[in-house]
């Protein structure tokens, strides 16, 4: 009866994450087009950063801030999307100047708005965290279109994709040796190493397409495609476990719902966060 049971239980949790794995594919063949065409030319390219800036943020206050004064949401979702549309059309060459500008704006709002001494550290901080991880991070889209072109740009987005979906299919057919973390303990180290080599050979993939089909002029070589896939891999998992922290603080399974079998917008980006800076360092290394 005993085994009955766990045969029942494996075959439920198998029927769940075919379910689960079909919603992944169809709301990433809906979204993926739109997100790709963006990248068409540099306009473009900071409309979609600043509105991918604007719904993960409104995510983020939603669940930061929903005990609070709902204005202090609205208020700072605008002006954390503000940032990459000042950044992109008018402060490229002084990007620290505006944020340090967008913040003490926000930062004087709360002062203004919240009287309560017990909770205006918590407001400092769900501000502070969607200033630096959400809008300042993902804004460095912009100087990596502006300096290495479209089909880095484009690159940089799909590794982040590629890994996600590597590690993913190894992480659930192969994985048994988990990392440990105590914010997300079904990562394995056979999703991150199968994550890693589906990426590197992603980028050796999307090198020659480019190149053949789109007459692109990428030029990465062997290590530099290694690199790459290494700095994904570990950038990215970082990157989901910090997402992960913060909704163990607050008790949610997703920061949304916008996107089935994904979550919200923050969900899908939260690697993409913490790996487009250290990738758009590297590729300032070796050119």
């Amino acid at each position: 009866m005993q085994g009955q049971n766990n045969t029942n239980k494996s075959m439920e949790k198998n029927n769940s994450l075919k379910k689960e794995t079909i919603k992944r594919v169809i709301s990433a063949f809906i979204v993926a087009p739109f997100v790709v065409f963006c990248f068409v030319s540099y306009p473009s390219l900071v409309g979609l950063v600043a509105t991918i800036v604007m719904i993960s943020s409104g995510e983020f206050f939603f669940v930061t801030l929903k005990k609070h004064d709902p204005w202090l949401s609205i208020i700072y979702t605008a002006l954390v999307t503000t940032y990459p549309v000042l950044y992109g059309i008018a402060f490229r060459s002084n990007p620290m100047e505006l944020l340090a500008v967008v913040f003490m704006v926000g930062a004087i709002f709360a002062l203004s708005r919240v009287k309560n001494k017990e909770i205006i550290t918590e407001v400092y901080f769900a501000y502070s965290v969607a200033l630096i991880y959400i809008s300042f991070l993902l804004s460095f889209f912009i100087p990596l279109y502006d300096k290495h072109g479209a089909a880095i740009a484009l690159l940089t987005l799909t590794l982040s994709w590629s890994y996600d979906s590597f590690a993913y299919a190894f992480g659930m057919t192969m994985g048994k040796h988990k990392f440990g973390s105590y914010y997300s303990p079904n990562k394995s180290w056979e999703g991150f190493y199968g994550g890693v080599f589906g990426t590197f050979v992603y980028i050796l993939i999307y090198q020659f397409v480019a190149n053949s089909v789109f007459k692109s002029h990428m030029h990465i070589d062997l290590l530099l495609a290694l690199i790459l896939a290494f700095v994904t891999g570990i950038f990215d998992t970082f990157g989901d476990i910090f997402e992960s922290s913060i909704k163990r603080h607050y008790g949610v399974k997703h920061m949304g719902n916008l996107m089935p079998g994904h979550g919200g917008m923050l969900d899908r980006i939260d690697g993409l966060l913490f790996m487009t800076p250290v990738v758009y360092t590297v590729l300032n290394l070796f050119y």
